[in-house]
């Protein structure tokens, strides 16, 4: 009898982290959107993508690129919708990550459909690009 009243309050347990855990998720009500970035024929290995959050007023936008190899140890340009957004330096592994967060007091564009992320060399080359 006792292992049957255990078990049933085991599978209640479940089910209301089940019922509960969507519910928990869904309350941020926030945006994200994401792109992927396409290689340019200078880089025609180089993959990427881009990930806008905005929840309320908090913005963020978060830039990753990788397999660019032969630019490890050089600064790149990331442009969103035209301007400079990051210069960050590309590991030894040629991948870069740039992550900017309005609750932390960085300046973050608004992105909208059409908005462009255009990754380049400093020199201007294109490495990669997509539109939201």
């Amino acid at each position: 009898m006792r292992r049957t009243t255990f078990i049933t309050a085991l599978i209640a347990c479940l089910a209301l982290a089940v019922a509960i855990a969507p519910a928990a998720s869904a309350k941020g009500g926030g945006t994200t959107r994401t792109i992927s970035l396409k290689a340019s024929v200078s880089f025609p290995s180089a993959t990427g993508k881009a990930v806008s959050k905005v929840n309320g007023s908090e913005r963020e936008l978060e830039v990753d690129v990788q397999h660019i190899r032969s630019l490890a140890g050089k600064r790149v340009r990331v442009n969103v919708n035209g301007h400079l957004f990051a210069t960050p330096r590309v590991n030894s592994l040629g991948h870069f990550t740039v992550n900017r967060n309005t609750s932390l007091g960085q300046a973050v564009p608004t992105i909208k459909a059409g908005s462009t992320v255009r990754v380049r060399t400093l020199g201007g080359t294109l490495i990669a690009s997509g539109t939201f």
